[in-house]
């Protein structure tokens, strides 16, 4: 049986459920580069350049709390450049959409909005369970 919406009450035609809300959370929060973007922004006040967000990932992917590319030699250095295109073109771009992260693409900067703090509240909440 197909369900439409009641046309008397306009709010049934324009607010998202809580389940679509769910939902949108669950994808964004089951990628771990996405969460590791969430986690490294929330780690920094300021907006954080899109070249220092794939270092930091490609760093976290290998289990490396901190450090420079540089120094793990330039088999990572692709791998990075793979990250940063992915970050750009995938991950930044969902995160942007659900208002999670701000992305400047002019300046290649990336900053964390309520909605991203408050999905990473919830994901930290919910392993915490």
């Amino acid at each position: 049986m197909l369900m439409l919406p009641v046309i008397s009450d306009p709010e049934s035609l324009t607010t998202p459920s809580s389940t679509a809300q769910t939902e949108t959370a669950f994808d964004l929060l089951t990628d771990q580069r996405r969460r590791a973007v969430l986690r490294y922004l929330n780690d920094n006040e300021d907006p954080v350049s899109l070249s220092d967000l794939a270092d930091h990932v490609a760093l976290e992917e290998r289990d490396q709390a901190s450090g420079t590319i540089a120094a793990t030699g330039d088999a990572l250095l692709g791998t990075r450049r793979r990250i940063e295109l992915s970050l750009r073109h995938v991950h930044l771009p969902k995160l942007a959409a659900a208002d999670a992260v701000t992305f400047d693409t002019d300046a290649n900067t990336v900053s964390l909005c309520e909605t991203g703090t408050a999905l990473l509240a919830q994901f930290d909440h919910c392993r915490r369970d």
